[in-house]
């Protein structure tokens, strides 16, 4: 019983990779509206501080914002890195990627 179960979980996940693979528009449909999303944050953000678009201060409140995001995704693809290191120590085709 345990592994019918085992076997649909892998075919459900199995269907929903294939389906990204298959889909590339709704990938990067998808990635775009989280992108929208994330802007109209941003500039709600900077707003709600009183800024005003188009003026220096808030051009910086919004260069902070993206930078933080920027650091963010720069510490998650170095612990992705060190991940990879770690499985793949002791294999001679490990390339770092």
């Amino acid at each position: 019983m345990k592994a019918r179960i085992a076997l649909a979980g892998a075919l459900v996940a199995s269907l929903g990779l294939l389906e990204a693979c298959a889909n590339p528009q709704a990938t990067q449909a998808s990635r775009q509206a989280a992108q929208a999303d994330a802007e109209a944050k941003d500039d709600a953000t900077c707003r709600e501080k009183g800024l005003t678009p188009g003026t220096a201060p808030y051009d910086a409140c919004r260069n902070t914002l993206a930078q933080a995001v920027a650091d963010e995704a720069a510490r998650q693809e170095q612990r992705r890195i060190e991940f990879q290191k770690t499985l793949g120590a002791g294999t001679s085709d490990y390339t770092g990627r």
